[in-house]
């Protein structure tokens, strides 16, 4: 895979980056897929608990893509020392996908439910809020963790995610 330099002219990317470039955008994905499912869910359950543009922002923009780049970056980071398909690297990717998607999780209930906005349903159904989003974070960290270092997984990614 190549990337372009600021100054134009093409080099090779390093395995690391690679990896690392792989990572954020499986957690991205993985970021995207559940707040699309919150979103869908919020709609059904509290349909006139804000506006949807910014109900659609706030979920999709900025905890999809951001929280998942995030989190992604941040595992990268954590598991970069490892060595791919190794116990470390299972225990780094899912560990840190886990607490970087549950910290995420844990500002968003304090942002929707301390501010009162409660788009999301953080005032209505707190334990809902609360549980649905652990679960996730602890999902998208397993899942991440195996595909980012399964053999079946990196043939998967390579087919979907590059």
């Amino acid at each position: 895979m190549n990337y372009s330099t600021l100054s134009g002219s093409r080099t090779e990317a390093s395995p690391g980056d690679l990896r690392a470039i792989r990572t954020i955008k499986l957690f991205i994905a993985l970021g995207f897929g559940a707040e699309s499912a919150f979103l869908a869910l919020a709609l059904l359950m509290f349909p006139d608990h804000g506006p949807l543009l910014w109900r659609a922002v706030w979920t999709l923009g900025l905890c999809g893509i951001g929280m998942g780049a995030a989190a992604g970056g941040l595992t990268s980071l954590l598991a970069s020392r490892t060595r791919v398909g190794s116990p470390a690297a299972y225990l780094a990717t899912a560990l840190g996908g886990m607490v970087f998607y549950s910290i995420c999780q844990t500002l968003c209930w304090g942002i929707d439910h301390q501010l009162g906005l409660n788009y999301w349903g953080s005032v209505d159904w707190p334990t809902l809020f609360l549980v649905k989003g652990y679960a996730a974070a602890i999902s998208g960290g397993i899942l991440g963790s195996v595909l980012l270092n399964s053999r079946w997984g990196g043939r998967l990614l390579d087919r979907t995610i590059g």
